[in-house]
């Protein structure tokens, strides 16, 4: 019977061991040389990997396009870590969670997804990083630093037609056969119109009209008259005191939070391109294809 030598088996046993970590090692290098940087922004790369998560995320394959995206994307995430923004770890984590959801997957399905598109969890944790930041994170930084003013939201009803003025009158409406009597009334009591319909017999009526409701003579002197005033006028049968008591603004459409929602999208959506344009002039960017 012939015995193997028990340090000669053990050294075989550590050769296959060494071998098996050299495969590994050359299998991970080879790896890393495959996840080639595509563009680098101010050193920071933008991977291969990133580039295939990204073409999954916005359903397109135009490579050129994607690069640019990306770009901007880092740029924007870069930005607001010097601003102190930083996406936690638990938020990408249940991110993650909801997409796995959202596809009827759990994350373990999810993954094993990732890695038949020879994708790592870590690849799209540092997608989602930058995804999140260059959105999400820039939203809360532009909310914190743009307002919507009243006038601008009036100034925006108008331009489209939502805003409408009313005049509220108080009204007197007078027979022209007491033009004499009514003359002398004014002489008498001035301007107080309650005074002057007691006196004659008659009642005031309040009014909101909008341009255009009342006879022409009167409708052109109220809306000539500031709040406060008198506005006489007649035709034929009738002589028609009206007060301006003040103008009323009547909104339809749009809700103004609706109307504040929309300049808001408008104006974080110039000061982004603002951003993103003098970041771009200030930054380096290297395109490797």
């Amino acid at each position: 019977m012939v015995q193997r030598d028990p340090k000669g088996l053990q050294a075989g046993a550590l050769l296959k061991g060494a071998l098996a970590l050299l495969f590994i090692v050359s299998y991970l290098s080879f790896g890393q040389l495959l996840d080639r940087v595509v563009a680098n922004v101010n050193g920071e790369p933008i991977l291969e990997s990133e580039l295939k998560v990204a073409s999954i995320f916005y359903g397109t394959e135009d490579r050129q396009k994607l690069i640019g995206i990306l770009v901007e994307k880092h740029l924007v995430a870069q930005f607001l870590r010097q601003q102190g923004l930083n996406i936690p770890e638990g938020y990408i984590d249940q991110l993650i969670k909801d997409i796995a959801a959202s596809n009827g997957k759990s994350v373990e399905q999810l993954y094993k997804e990732l890695y038949k598109e020879n994708l790592t969890p870590e690849d799209l944790r540092n997608f989602l990083k930058v995804e999140v930041a260059s959105t999400l994170g820039l939203r809360e930084y532009l909310s914190s630093k743009i307002d919507v003013s009243e006038v601008e939201i009036e100034l925006e009803r108008l331009r489209h037609g939502e805003v409408e003025f009313l005049k509220e009158i108080e009204l007197l409406v007078v027979d022209k056969k007491d033009k004499d009597r009514l003359l002398q009334l004014i002489g008498e009591i001035g301007s107080d119109l309650n005074k002057i319909a007691n006196a004659l017999g008659e009642k005031t009526e309040k009014l909101k009209v909008r341009k255009g409701e009342l006879v022409e003579s009167l409708d052109r002197e109220v809306w000539r008259v500031r709040e406060g005033d008198l506005a006489i006028a007649e035709d034929e049968d009738h002589i028609y005191l009206a007060k301006v008591l003040r103008t009323v603004k009547v909104f339809s459409g749009r809700s103004e939070d609706e109307v504040k929602r929309e300049i808001l999208t408008k104006k974080m959506e110039e000061e982004k391109k603002r951003i993103i344009t003098k970041l771009k002039k200030e930054s380096f960017i290297q395109i490797l294809g």
